[in-house]
């Protein structure tokens, strides 16, 4: 039997960044390898799909994401990051560790189905889900259903959540560039200045969100981070916002885009400077089917857990595009440390007890 809690410890010290995870993958094919009864696939970018076929019919998907974020731990725990400047702040870890205690109890118990299990790089951004669909690597196989967990410090261990539907919301990044004319700021007349754009940008653009959607809390257009100037004693001439769009519905998404796009245009050519939007990372909104739902909920109801119906999150997540492609249910699994932490908090710190309610919970919908 594996050591999942040194397993877990072991990968905390080591998150690396989307198509970074070289020494996460490394790591993880040194425990698969000793595994008899499966095949290992890998990829040229980092990512593992591990074949057990031992059934007749259809395949059962299984997922875990591997990447970390670009976050100095601030945990006190013995077996903190490496890594500076990276950390495993949204429990990838954890979720590895759960998948590799699915594969060693799948592999023990000679359970005569056919299953993936996949080890998905690039969860956080660049587009790891949509990266492994076009690969093809999946089409060979008929997959009737796709799984995938996140642990959550707002509940506590043995607390499973989840919903049919819509679960999470359609997430685009946006960069807006506004590129002016550096001058002293004792003859800013001859500046276009980028900085007071940008600001202009950032009040125009929530005003009209606010008004078009009367301050709904299922709509999200935010702006965290802004960089302008290089001295404070002159004009900037580049400014630059990143943000994110969110929201449930394509038409609404839609919509929070076009407001970007005229506000850009409006700031542009109010300050007479050069605007643009830039988008990357999509996620679809993840739609939990309702058949699967429903077993799982019937599956759960009888176990020693406790369910709870989940609201609809205005948070990403692209594990979508399965979900897109495949019958697909996705579930959070409560791993509260007794201090509720945030993810992607630096002090985010999920609770090792959820490690084998995780196995668990995905061992019920195997057999």
């Amino acid at each position: 039997m594996l050591d999942l809690i040194k397993i877990r410890k072991d990968l905390h010290k080591i998150p690396e960044l989307a198509f970074e995870e070289f020494k996460t993958q490394e790591y993880l094919l040194n425990i698969l390898k000793a595994f008899k009864d499966i095949e290992i696939h890998t990829f040229d970018f980092p990512g593992i799909l591990v074949e057990y076929s031992h059934g007749d019919g259809d395949y059962k998907l299984f997922r875990s994401d591997m990447d970390a974020l670009p976050i100095t731990e601030e945990t006190d725990c013995d077996f903190k990051s490496a890594h500076q400047g990276k950390m495993h702040a949204c429990g990838h870890d954890m979720h590895m560790t759960i998948l590799l205690g699915l594969i060693d109890k799948v592999i023990s118990e000679k359970i005569a189905k056919n299953i993936l299990f996949l080890f998905q790089p690039a969860e956080e951004g660049k587009g790891g889900a949509k990266r492994i669909l076009e690969t093809g690597v999946l089409d060979k196989y008929n997959i009737s259903a796709a799984y995938a967990l996140h642990v959550i410090g707002g509940i506590p261990v043995g607390t499973i959540s989840t919903r049919p539907g819509i679960f999470f919301a359609n997430t685009e990044e946006v960069d807006v560039i506004f590129k002016g004319r550096s001058a002293h700021v004792a003859l800013a007349e001859k500046g276009k200045d980028a900085l007071e754009a940008g600001v202009e940008f950032y009040r125009l653009v929530n005003e009209r969100v606010k008004e078009k959607f009367n301050n709904s809390k299922e709509i999200l257009c935010k702006f965290g981070k802004m960089n302008a100037g290089n001295v404070r004693n002159a004009i900037a001439a580049d400014c630059r916002l990143e943000g994110t769009i969110r929201a449930f519905s394509v038409e609404d998404h839609d919509l929070l885009k076009e407001i970007v796009k005229n506000s850009v245009k409006e700031i542009s050519r109010k300050f007479n400077i050069n605007g643009k939007c830039e988008y990357s990372s999509y996620y679809k909104a993840l739609i939990n089917d309702k058949k699967l739902y429903k077993e799982f909920v019937n599956k759960i109801s009888d176990s020693k857990y406790t369910f709870r119906e989940a609201d609809r999150l205005i948070g990403g997540e692209d594990f979508g595009f399965f979900a897109e492609k495949y019958t697909g249910l996705f579930f959070c699994l409560g791993a509260n440390q007794g201090e509720e932490q945030d993810l992607h908090s630096s002090r985010f710190l999920p609770n090792e007890k959820a490690i084998e309610v995780g196995i668990e919970v995905f061992l019920k919908l195997i057999r």
